[in-house]
């Protein structure tokens, strides 16, 4: 299951870089017939910071989502630790260095140009805006994303058997079950540590960097397809995908980063403590 779960994952971001590959020289033939069209100012979401420079980093930033997808088709070694016989310090540095990665590579690309809290528009925030969309959007998201899963279930049930809950998701119910005490870590890398980074490199450069060189859906639509895959589950793949769509939204509307961080956040705050408190397999979102 995890071989041919890796497998469509890795075709899903094959056709990822083939879309950027058709759809940006396209896009830039049709502004050179048609120098009117600025698709990319449109919306709150600056561009004019990014540059042909940025689309190499965000691909060496996609080699790292293969490289974790790739991971699930490897078969584990006998003396690998279970999950179990880590500790949750250690939990949370395996963690924090996942998420660091592809944000020291966002940086490496970005803070030598550009004044990032600038372009990302993370100083001087309008709070109330942030508030009032974040919790708009997570209602729009919950919604979106409920009526996905209630439809894309059944049919990978179908055709894939049991559910197959995210490996976050499992990580939290083991610790629950078993030591308790690791779901202090893991609740800070949900809430805290994944929503900075993710929202960083995600909405902030992918995001920031398409929309630059074709048009805010497309550019939406391919951040939150990589955000999708990145969390590795053919489950969770759809619904994951709405939530990526409309935390790009949430920054165009917002004129912050913020925003969508701050969404993120709630987001996982909210399934965080769902699955200590009331969790029920059955009724998850993804």
């Amino acid at each position: 299951m995890e071989t041919y779960t890796a497998n469509v994952l890795l075709d899903i971001l094959f056709l990822c870089f083939i879309s950027v590959g058709i759809g940006l020289p396209l896009y830039h033939s049709i502004r050179k017939l048609h120098p009117e069209l600025v698709w990319h100012e449109h919306g709150s979401v600056p561009t004019s910071s990014f540059d042909k420079i940025d689309l190499l980093g965000i691909f060496i930033a996609s080699l790292l989502f293969i490289f974790s997808v790739v991971q699930l088709s490897l078969p584990l070694e006998a003396n690998s630790p279970k999950q179990n016989e880590i500790s949750g310090i250690q939990l949370f540095i395996l963690g924090f260095i996942s998420q660091a990665i592809p944000v020291g590579i966002t940086c490496a690309f970005l803070i030598p140009r550009m004044n990032v809290l600038e372009t990302f528009h993370l100083n001087r925030p309008n709070i109330g805006k942030i508030i009032i969309t974040s919790l708009i959007g997570l209602l729009v998201i919950y919604i979106c994303a409920g009526v996905a899963n209630i439809i894309i279930t059944p049919l990978l049930e179908n055709n894939l058997g049991k559910l197959e809950l995210q490996a976050p998701v499992k990580m939290i119910l083991e610790a629950k079950q078993n030591d308790p005490s690791k779901l202090v870590f893991l609740g800070i890398l949900a809430v805290i540590i994944a929503p900075l980074c993710e929202e960083f490199v995600f909405r902030g450069y992918i995001y920031g960097t398409l929309k630059r060189f074709s048009c805010r859906f497309f550019s939406a639509t391919i951040s939150a397809l990589f955000f999708a895959v990145v969390h590795t589950s053919l489950w969770s793949l759809f619904p994951l995908f709405i939530v990526g769509f409309f935390l790009a939204m949430i920054y165009e509307i917002s004129d912050s980063l913020w925003a969508p961080i701050l969404t993120h956040a709630l987001f996982n705050g909210i399934t965080f403590f769902a699955l200590i408190f009331v969790h029920n397999e059955s009724s998850l979102p993804f």
